[in-house]
């Protein structure tokens, strides 16, 4: 009885906190988006850059948009105010787009790494604190009616005088 407390009980508590453990880590479904700032914080009139990686770490092909589903870049300003649309990326519809297929092909372990350098029409990145981030669509199975939005992390970038 002494040697079952002392030995196979901790055995099994550990068994046990193990296998909750195991069960709680869900694989991911889809690619995933994240962003860092190389330069968090620059000059009033100096170009923001952001530093992508997007990976597929499930066991299955994913489809991200590209093209027209493509990366969309959300850049939000202190008053709450989101000023994507004077940002490089803000829309998924533009000439340079009409050429390129609605989705890329993902392979499982894909990873690819990308740095943007941000263009913004004047006046517009003011000196202040802004909440940024990224997001593309998800094309399930390809098809490009099933989508959902997959969003990175949000990243503050700091504009000084």
């Amino acid at each position: 009885s002494e040697w079952m407390k002392r030995y196979l009980v901790p055995v099994i508590v550990l068994s046990l906190s193990g296998w909750m453990a195991a069960a709680q880590q869900e694989p991911p479904t889809t690619f995933q988006v994240s962003i860092t700032m190389p330069v968090p914080t620059i000059h009033v009139g100096e170009v923001p850059a952001i530093e992508e990686i997007t990976e597929n770490k499930t066991d299955h092909l994913v489809y991200a948009g590209w093209g027209e589903g493509g990366p969309v870049v959300e850049l939000i300003n202190s008053k709450g105010e989101d000023i994507s649309l004077h940002v490089l990326g803000n829309q998924r519809k533009d000439a340079d787009n009409y050429l390129r297929p609605p989705a890329k092909r993902l392979e499982p372990g894909y990873r690819s790494r990308g740095l943007w350098h941000i263009r913004k029409e004047q006046g517009y990145l003011v000196a202040g604190v802004y909440k940024l981030r990224i997001h593309r669509l998800d094309f399930k199975n390809g098809d490009i009616k099933a989508s959902a939005e997959v969003y990175s992390n949000t990243v503050t970038l700091n504009v000084v005088p």
